[in-house]
């Protein structure tokens, strides 16, 4: 009986401790104003469009970004704010790295691939 009350409060402190020090560990690499990873070499700035297709879970697809009439896939679209998940378009201010590889993440009912040219964004802010 002395073990268990003892333990269970010890277990929940342990607990917080690794939630909150995982959670100010992410807060470091993340930028305030927009969700993205910080800056690293040969990044590039451009005025693009981001779609957002949906959750894969729920047979969607992600996030793409077309500028200059290119589609990219992000590598790092779990990065992007939930503010972005908005159904269609919309105009965005960049940063990225371009991959030099293809992506292709297998989503929605359709087995044919959807490889397009990866990028990392760094920061991404609406138009």
């Amino acid at each position: 009986m002395k073990f268990t009350k003892l333990f269970l409060p010890a277990i929940l402190g342990l607990a917080l401790v690794t939630t909150a020090c995982q959670e100010g560990a992410m807060q470091q690499k993340k930028d305030d104003t927009t969700g993205s990873t910080s800056s690293t070499e040969g990044t590039e700035k451009a005025t693009g469009t981001l779609t957002w297709a949906g959750e894969y879970m729920s047979d969607g697809c992600g996030f793409t970004l077309e500028i200059d009439g290119k589609t990219y896939k992000p590598e790092n679209e779990d990065t992007i704010d939930a503010a972005f998940k908005v159904e269609g378009s919309m105009p965005v201010e960049v940063e990225f790295v371009r991959l030099n590889e293809q992506i292709d993440r297998r989503c929605g009912l359709s087995p044919d691939s959807k490889a397009m040219d990866g990028i990392r964004i760094v920061s991404i802010t609406k138009n």
